[in-house]
Formats: C-alpha cells, sequence, structure tokens
C-alpha cells in the first residue's frame, strides 16, 4: 500500500535547502534575527540573586546574554554605520546620547557599570558609564538630564570584573531609580560573554562587540589578556568633567557663553548640545 502524505521524500534534496539561499547556516538564520525576537520583551520585576559569572563578569536572576553587535549586519553594511563611542581609555563618568538609529559604545568596563535609556516615542537613547562608587544623586542627575522627556526601556549592564559585589551598588541603585523614573518602563540586566568587551546599544537594546586586542592576545595563547580598550566608533569625548563640572564652574554669563560655543565649535550630535545648552540655561539663571 502506497502512503499519501501530499508530498513526495528526495533523498538528494536538504530540508534546508531553501534557507541556504539567503543563509549559509542556521547560525546566520539565527544572528540575522531582529533583537525583538530574541530579546524577552518583559521587565524584571526586581534585582535579586546578583552573583558571579562563570569567568568573568556579573549577573542577577532573568538577566540576558549579550549578543554580538555585528552578527545583525551584512559586511557591506558595516561601513555605512557611523556610530559614536564614549572613548578607549575606561573613563568613568562619560555619557552619550544620540537617535537610536545611531549605535552608542562604551568599553572598558569593570568595575563600573553602563546605564542605557531608550524612548521609544522619540526614537532616542542614550548611556552613562557609572564608576564603582557613582552616588545615587549622580545617577540621578544623569536619568533626568540624559532624557528629561523620559524613558520608555532601560538596561543595565554590570562589568566584567570578578569581584561582583562592587557591581551591586549600581545596579540596585539604577534599577530603583529607573523605577521611580518609570513604573511601567521595560528594564532589564544584562551580562557579558565574552572577555572585555566593548558594550553598544542600538535601536532600544544591547549589545557586545567583542575586544579585538584581546582576542589576538588569546590566540596567541595569551590566556591572561590584557584589555586596552576599544572604541568602534567616533570618540566623543563627554565626560562629567569636561561638561557638566565645567559649566558649574563658571561664575559669569560671559563665561557661560564662550562654553557654549566652544561645544557648538565641537559638533556634538544635536541631541547632546541640547542636553548642554538646558545646563547651560541654568546656570545661568543661578547667577
Amino acid at each position: 500500500m502506497k502512503l499519501i502524505t501530499g508530498y513526495s521524500i528526495n533523498k538528494n534534496f536538504s530540508a534546508f535547502q531553501g534557507l541556504r539561499s539567503k543563509h549559509k547556516t542556521l547560525q546566520d538564520l539565527f544572528n540575522n534575527m531582529p533583537a525583538e525576537y530574541l530579546i524577552p520583551q518583559k521587565s524584571i520585576e526586581k534585582i535579586s540573586e546578583i552573583r558571579p559569572v562563570m569567568l568573568a563578569g556579573t549577573k542577577c536572576r532573568n538577566s540576558i546574554p549579550l549578543r554580538k553587535f555585528w552578527d545583525f549586519f551584512e559586511i557591506d553594511k558595516k561601513t555605512f554605520l557611523k556610530g559614536f563611542s564614549t572613548n578607549k581609555d575606561g573613563f568613568a563618568n562619560s555619557f552619550l546620547k544620540t537617535k537610536s538609529c545611531i549605535p552608542i559604545s562604551t568599553s572598558y568596563i569593570h568595575d563600573c557599570s553602563v546605564m542605557y535609556l531608550f524612548n521609544k516615542e522619540t526614537k532616542t537613547h542614550a548611556l552613562y558609564h557609572a564608576a564603582p562608587d557613582c552616588k545615587l544623586e549622580t545617577l540621578n542627575f544623569m536619568i533626568k538630564t540624559l532624557m528629561p522627556e523620559g524613558f520608555t526601556k532601560g538596561a543595565i549592564i554590570p562589568g566584567d570584573s570578578i569581584f561582583y559585589r562592587k557591581h551591586r551598588h549600581n545596579m540596585e541603585n539604577m534599577f530603583n531609580l529607573m523605577k521611580q523614573s518609570n513604573p511601567h518602563a521595560l528594564i532589564n540586566v544584562y551580562h557579558g560573554t565574552t572577555r572585555y568587551p566593548e558594550i553598544t546599544g542600538y535601536k532600544g537594546f544591547v549589545y557586545e562587540i567583542p575586544n579585538k586586542k584581546v582576542k589576538e592576545q588569546m590566540l596567541d595563547g595569551i590566556l591572561d589578556a590584557e584589555d586596552f580598550g576599544q572604541a568602534t566608533f567616533k570618540i566623543l569625548n563627554l565626560q562629567g568633567y569636561n561638561t557638566f563640572e565645567n559649566i558649574n564652574l563658571c561664575s559669569t554669563k560671559d563665561e557661560l557663553y564662550k562654553l557654549k560655543q566652544a561645544f557648538k565649535q565641537a559638533k556634538y550630535p544635536p541631541e547632546i548640545f541640547k542636553i548642554l545648552s538646558n545646563a547651560i540655561d541654568a546656570r545661568e539663571a543661578e547667577l
């Protein structure tokens, strides 16, 4: 008796032959799926079970492993994807804000942690590289200053130091402040999967870019690789000391005017220039 199945089996035909026309492997298919299909679209309810990752770094209950940023782009598109990096020297208290379609990154995150904020309505995003001893008031200031329009999604990325207790301070403070600012925001914690990665935000999601020098060291047999920092995109050396602290040190309107002109000449993205202009206006009102 011949079984009627509606189709015939061809031994020379692979079940995945159709996929191979666009993707060489199933891994390619997985890598090129939009992040929203791969990352849970729900917020963690609280920070709990903070613990070290097997090799290095910190994670907590329901934290998400970082995915490789470049896995989502074809090789020919990488050349045209322009973004901004804080610096490559690991300076804490650095920040960035742009349209969410522009990638932003920071590196050398060991004892430090990164806070990422995204607004779906305004299509803007920002990140802050926080020192391990960052004060609660500073984090609160950065949330309100970077995203005065509010945010719909937030992310916390602790560094890759093996001393996970150094990250607890920032993780708990960041989470609590985000919840206070927007109780309905989707907030998640990410943890790294490579050594000394460059943390990157793009379109509301957070990724990692593996450290090239570290990979080269490990290929050369140096297991105790050293992090020299990395900046994949154009460096905008925006830190507290050369922005907000400089503004607060101005004691006359003339000094504020000169500082504003200096920010203009730096040709920062409009989102960043607006932040600095607002800070200058606020300082001028105090004089």
